[in-house]
């Protein structure tokens, strides 16, 4: 059974739905969708098991939290050890992306921090890590779009 076999217009609509607020009730979301409450929830819990919906969240400002810097670092790092250095960066707080990549860097991690000493000592672990071969590090200088809601999962897209 394909993605395309689990996945109808309905389940679409409703994750739709849900990118655009994730706050929406099931009796609103059955509103919405002409349909049961209980149909809702069913799909709901379906698109949850099978993974397409991970999790729901909010989309915080995160210069207003504080933390106006973001770095975009690349890694080089010994082959058999990407995952590893991947996963262990992953579980910084700060860190909000990281991506296995091709080319001449093995690694791309996006973080956000306070201020620069902030980033230099982020950095500074890093390099020292036992199989990170090679660092470049550069500051995003003025977001022009950060969004994670897929252009895909917009209402206006239906």
């Amino acid at each position: 059974m394909g993605f395309s076999d689990m996945v109808d217009d309905v389940d679409v609509k409703l994750v739709k739905l849900l990118a655009q607020d994730s706050r929406l009730s099931i009796r609103m979301l059955a509103r919405e969708l002409g349909l049961a409450p209980s149909t809702i929830h069913s799909r709901l819990r379906k698109l949850m098991e099978t993974g397409l919906i991970k999790r729901f969240t909010v989309a915080p400002d995160y210069e207003k939290l504080g933390f106006s810097l973001t770095a975009l670092i690349l890694l080089q790092v010994e082959g058999e050890k990407i995952l590893d250095v991947g996963e262990y960066i992953a579980r910084d707080p700060r860190v909000m992306q990281v991506y296995d990549i091709t080319g001449d860097y093995d690694l791309a991690v996006v973080a956000k921090f306070r201020n620069i000493d902030e980033l230099d000592s982020f950095i500074k672990t890093v390099n020292r890590m036992k199989f990170v071969k090679r660092s470049v590090t550069s500051l995003s200088l003025r977001t022009i779009k950060e969004d994670f809601i897929s252009p895909l999962l917009r209402s206006d897209n239906a």
